[in-house]
Protein backbone atom coordinates (compact mmCIF):
# COMPACT_ATOMS: atom_id res chain seq x y z
CA UNK A 1 0.00 0.00 0.00
CA UNK A 2 1.51 3.67 -0.97
CA UNK A 3 1.75 5.33 2.30
CA UNK A 4 0.89 9.28 2.18
CA UNK A 5 3.67 11.49 3.57
CA UNK A 6 2.61 12.62 6.83
CA UNK A 7 2.44 16.83 6.72
CA UNK A 8 5.76 18.28 7.90
CA UNK A 9 5.38 20.05 11.23
CA UNK A 10 5.32 23.93 10.34
CA UNK A 11 7.39 26.82 11.45
CA UNK A 12 4.89 29.90 11.31
CA UNK A 13 4.55 32.98 13.01
CA UNK A 14 0.75 32.15 12.94
CA UNK A 15 -1.47 28.64 12.98
CA UNK A 16 -4.01 30.30 12.70
CA UNK A 17 -4.58 34.36 11.16
CA UNK A 18 -7.97 35.60 10.31
CA UNK A 19 -8.65 38.66 9.20
CA UNK A 20 -12.09 40.25 8.84
CA UNK A 21 -13.81 37.10 8.58
CA UNK A 22 -17.98 37.76 8.50
CA UNK A 23 -20.66 34.78 8.42
CA UNK A 24 -24.18 34.70 7.95
CA UNK A 25 -26.57 31.94 8.74
CA UNK A 26 -29.52 32.92 6.40
CA UNK A 27 -29.99 37.11 7.15
CA UNK A 28 -28.24 36.65 10.99
CA UNK A 29 -24.74 37.79 11.12
CA UNK A 30 -23.55 35.59 13.58
CA UNK A 31 -19.58 36.69 13.01
CA UNK A 32 -18.39 39.82 12.60
CA UNK A 33 -15.40 41.17 11.70
CA UNK A 34 -13.21 38.68 13.42
CA UNK A 35 -9.50 38.95 13.57
CA UNK A 36 -7.87 36.84 15.40
CA UNK A 37 -4.18 35.16 15.43
CA UNK A 38 -2.67 32.19 17.37
CA UNK A 39 0.80 31.54 17.39
CA UNK A 40 2.43 27.94 18.12
CA UNK A 41 1.86 26.62 21.62
CA UNK A 42 -0.38 28.99 22.55
CA UNK A 43 -3.62 28.08 24.39
CA UNK A 44 -6.73 30.51 24.03
CA UNK A 45 -10.29 30.00 25.62
CA UNK A 46 -13.37 31.32 23.79
CA UNK A 47 -15.99 32.73 26.21
CA UNK A 48 -19.03 34.96 25.92
CA UNK A 49 -22.82 34.57 26.52
CA UNK A 50 -24.97 31.45 24.75
CA UNK A 51 -25.25 33.20 21.12
CA UNK A 52 -22.55 35.20 20.65
CA UNK A 53 -20.49 33.27 17.62
CA UNK A 54 -18.04 30.86 20.16
CA UNK A 55 -18.85 27.69 18.80
CA UNK A 56 -18.95 28.84 14.81
CA UNK A 57 -15.81 30.86 15.19
CA UNK A 58 -13.83 27.54 15.70
CA UNK A 59 -16.06 25.60 13.31
CA UNK A 60 -14.84 28.13 10.81
CA UNK A 61 -11.22 27.79 11.48
CA UNK A 62 -11.56 24.26 10.72
CA UNK A 63 -14.08 24.80 7.58
CA UNK A 64 -16.80 23.06 9.35
CA UNK A 65 -18.77 26.11 8.66
CA UNK A 66 -17.57 28.26 5.67
CA UNK A 67 -17.25 32.41 5.83
CA UNK A 68 -18.89 34.47 3.31
CA UNK A 69 -16.41 37.46 3.26
CA UNK A 70 -12.64 38.36 4.96
CA UNK A 71 -9.70 35.94 4.31
CA UNK A 72 -7.60 33.51 6.94
CA UNK A 73 -4.64 31.10 6.99
CA UNK A 74 -4.42 28.19 8.74
CA UNK A 75 -1.50 26.09 9.14
CA UNK A 76 0.17 27.89 6.46
CA UNK A 77 -3.01 27.16 4.07
CA UNK A 78 -4.13 30.24 2.40
CA UNK A 79 -8.04 30.37 2.62
CA UNK A 80 -10.27 32.82 0.77
CA UNK A 81 -14.08 32.85 0.03
CA UNK A 82 -13.16 31.55 -3.27
CA UNK A 83 -10.82 28.76 -2.85
CA UNK A 84 -12.89 26.28 -0.61
CA UNK A 85 -12.74 23.26 -1.77
CA UNK A 86 -13.77 19.88 -1.01
CA UNK A 87 -9.77 19.46 -1.11
CA UNK A 88 -9.05 22.56 0.88
CA UNK A 89 -11.11 21.27 3.78
CA UNK A 90 -9.55 18.56 3.93
CA UNK A 91 -6.14 19.71 3.56
CA UNK A 92 -7.54 21.96 7.03
CA UNK A 93 -8.49 18.67 8.26
CA UNK A 94 -5.40 17.08 8.29
CA UNK A 95 -4.03 19.82 10.07
CA UNK A 96 -6.46 20.63 12.78
CA UNK A 97 -8.31 18.17 15.76
CA UNK A 98 -11.57 18.52 17.04
CA UNK A 99 -13.25 17.71 20.08
CA UNK A 100 -17.10 18.32 20.26
CA UNK A 101 -19.59 18.43 23.06
CA UNK A 102 -20.96 15.16 22.11
CA UNK A 103 -18.80 12.63 22.16
CA UNK A 104 -19.66 10.92 18.33
CA UNK A 105 -17.63 7.33 18.93
CA UNK A 106 -18.96 4.56 16.79
CA UNK A 107 -21.17 2.62 18.94
CA UNK A 108 -20.20 -0.42 17.69
CA UNK A 109 -16.64 -0.38 17.62
CA UNK A 110 -14.43 -0.88 20.89
CA UNK A 111 -11.90 2.01 22.04
CA UNK A 112 -9.10 0.86 20.02
CA UNK A 113 -11.27 0.59 16.55
CA UNK A 114 -12.55 4.22 17.29
CA UNK A 115 -8.97 5.55 17.65
CA UNK A 116 -7.63 3.76 14.48
CA UNK A 117 -10.59 3.88 11.85
CA UNK A 118 -9.90 7.35 10.96
CA UNK A 119 -5.95 6.69 10.79
CA UNK A 120 -5.91 3.65 8.87
CA UNK A 121 -8.97 5.12 6.23
CA UNK A 122 -8.66 8.73 6.37
CA UNK A 123 -4.54 8.74 6.33
CA UNK A 124 -3.53 5.53 4.45
CA UNK A 125 -1.24 4.69 7.45
CA UNK A 126 -0.02 1.21 8.26
CA UNK A 127 -2.70 -1.14 10.96
CA UNK A 128 0.50 -1.62 13.22
CA UNK A 129 1.36 2.14 13.13
CA UNK A 130 -2.43 3.58 14.39
CA UNK A 131 -2.13 0.82 17.31
CA UNK A 132 0.86 2.22 18.07
CA UNK A 133 -0.54 6.27 18.11
CA UNK A 134 -3.74 4.18 19.97
CA UNK A 135 -1.79 2.79 22.43
CA UNK A 136 0.33 6.08 23.18
CA UNK A 137 -2.66 8.53 23.48
CA UNK A 138 -5.23 5.91 25.47
CA UNK A 139 -1.88 6.07 28.01
CA UNK A 140 -1.92 10.35 27.65
CA UNK A 141 -5.41 10.38 28.75
CA UNK A 142 -5.20 7.62 31.31
CA UNK A 143 -7.40 5.46 29.25
CA UNK A 144 -5.31 2.38 28.14
CA UNK A 145 -7.05 0.01 30.28
CA UNK A 146 -10.36 0.81 28.49
CA UNK A 147 -8.80 -0.18 24.99
CA UNK A 148 -10.99 -3.33 24.39
CA UNK A 149 -14.38 -1.43 26.15
CA UNK A 150 -17.19 -0.24 23.74
CA UNK A 151 -18.23 3.11 24.67
CA UNK A 152 -21.74 2.31 26.00
CA UNK A 153 -19.51 0.58 28.74
CA UNK A 154 -17.81 3.95 29.67
CA UNK A 155 -18.73 7.33 31.76
CA UNK A 156 -19.81 10.18 29.59
CA UNK A 157 -16.12 11.54 31.00
CA UNK A 158 -14.35 8.30 29.97
CA UNK A 159 -15.83 8.96 26.32
CA UNK A 160 -14.75 12.79 25.99
CA UNK A 161 -11.35 11.50 26.77
CA UNK A 162 -11.35 8.46 24.51
CA UNK A 163 -12.74 11.43 21.79
CA UNK A 164 -9.57 13.27 22.65
CA UNK A 165 -7.27 10.82 22.33
CA UNK A 166 -8.90 9.98 19.11
CA UNK A 167 -7.92 13.51 18.05
CA UNK A 168 -4.16 13.45 19.17
CA UNK A 169 -4.00 9.76 16.78
CA UNK A 170 -4.09 12.38 13.94
CA UNK A 171 -1.08 13.74 14.75
CA UNK A 172 -3.17 17.46 14.36
CA UNK A 173 -0.95 20.94 14.66
CA UNK A 174 -3.66 22.59 16.19
CA UNK A 175 -6.76 20.87 18.51
CA UNK A 176 -9.83 23.10 18.88
CA UNK A 177 -12.74 22.08 21.83
CA UNK A 178 -15.94 23.00 21.51
CA UNK A 179 -17.38 23.30 25.12
CA UNK A 180 -15.63 19.98 25.87
CA UNK A 181 -17.69 19.42 29.23
CA UNK A 182 -20.80 20.88 28.27
CA UNK A 183 -22.37 17.24 28.05
CA UNK A 184 -20.90 15.86 30.95
CA UNK A 185 -22.58 15.38 34.58
CA UNK A 186 -20.67 17.90 37.28
CA UNK A 187 -19.08 15.28 38.96
CA UNK A 188 -17.02 14.46 35.38
CA UNK A 189 -15.78 17.77 34.27
CA UNK A 190 -12.52 17.38 36.15
CA UNK A 191 -11.17 14.58 34.75
CA UNK A 192 -11.65 15.64 31.49
CA UNK A 193 -10.31 19.00 32.41
CA UNK A 194 -7.60 17.46 33.94
CA UNK A 195 -6.67 15.81 30.24
CA UNK A 196 -6.89 19.17 28.63
CA UNK A 197 -4.69 20.44 31.07
CA UNK A 198 -1.86 18.01 30.32
CA UNK A 199 -1.88 18.19 26.98
CA UNK A 200 -1.23 22.13 27.56
CA UNK A 201 1.90 21.06 29.55
CA UNK A 202 3.03 19.21 26.70
CA UNK A 203 2.78 22.27 24.13
CA UNK A 204 -0.12 21.82 22.20
CA UNK A 205 -1.70 24.56 20.69
CA UNK A 206 -5.19 24.92 21.16
CA UNK A 207 -8.40 26.97 21.35
CA UNK A 208 -11.14 26.11 23.77
CA UNK A 209 -14.18 27.24 23.93
CA UNK A 210 -15.85 26.97 27.00
CA UNK A 211 -17.84 28.01 30.11
CA UNK A 212 -15.37 26.85 32.90
CA UNK A 213 -13.69 30.42 33.71
CA UNK A 214 -11.48 28.72 36.42
CA UNK A 215 -10.42 26.28 34.10
CA UNK A 216 -10.12 29.10 31.28
CA UNK A 217 -7.78 31.23 33.93
CA UNK A 218 -5.13 28.23 35.22
CA UNK A 219 -4.99 26.99 31.20
CA UNK A 220 -5.12 29.76 29.08
CA UNK A 221 -1.69 32.16 27.49
CA UNK A 222 -4.84 34.78 26.53
CA UNK A 223 -9.02 34.77 26.65
CA UNK A 224 -10.91 35.71 24.14
CA UNK A 225 -14.55 37.51 24.87
CA UNK A 226 -17.37 37.33 22.64
CA UNK A 227 -20.58 38.92 22.21
CA UNK A 228 -23.62 39.40 19.49
CA UNK A 229 -20.39 37.46 16.96
CA UNK A 230 -17.85 40.04 17.57
CA UNK A 231 -14.64 39.85 19.68
CA UNK A 232 -14.98 42.74 22.47
CA UNK A 233 -11.75 42.21 24.43
CA UNK A 234 -8.98 39.53 24.42
CA UNK A 235 -6.07 39.75 27.09
CA UNK A 236 -4.25 37.33 29.32
CA UNK A 237 -6.10 35.68 32.07
CA UNK A 238 -5.14 37.97 34.77
CA UNK A 239 -6.17 41.02 33.03
CA UNK A 240 -9.19 39.85 31.80
CA UNK A 241 -10.29 38.51 34.89
CA UNK A 242 -8.86 41.59 37.30
CA UNK A 243 -8.91 44.60 34.79
CA UNK A 244 -11.37 43.97 32.12
CA UNK A 245 -11.65 47.14 29.44
CA UNK A 246 -15.21 46.77 28.29
CA UNK A 247 -18.35 47.58 29.96
CA UNK A 248 -19.69 44.50 28.27
CA UNK A 249 -16.88 42.06 29.79
CA UNK A 250 -17.28 43.68 32.95
CA UNK A 251 -21.19 42.68 33.47
CA UNK A 252 -20.78 39.49 31.57
CA UNK A 253 -17.86 38.35 34.70
CA UNK A 254 -20.38 40.16 37.29
CA UNK A 255 -22.85 38.12 36.08
CA UNK A 256 -20.91 34.41 36.09
CA UNK A 257 -18.40 35.56 39.06
CA UNK A 258 -21.16 36.27 41.55
CA UNK A 259 -23.50 33.53 40.52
Amino acid sequence: MHKKKKPQKLDLKYLIDMQMINKWFGDYHVLRDINLSITPNEKVAVCGPSGSGKSTLIRTINLLEEFQQGCMEVCGLKLEVSNITKKTKREVNNRIGMVFQQFNLFPHLTVLQNLTVGPIWGRKISRQEAIHRAKKYLNHVHMYEFIDKYPNELSGGQQQRVAIARSLCLHPDILLFDEPTAALDPELVNEVLQVIEELAAKGMTMVIVTHEMGFARNIADRIVFMDQGQIIEESPPDQFFDQPRSERLKAFLGQILNH
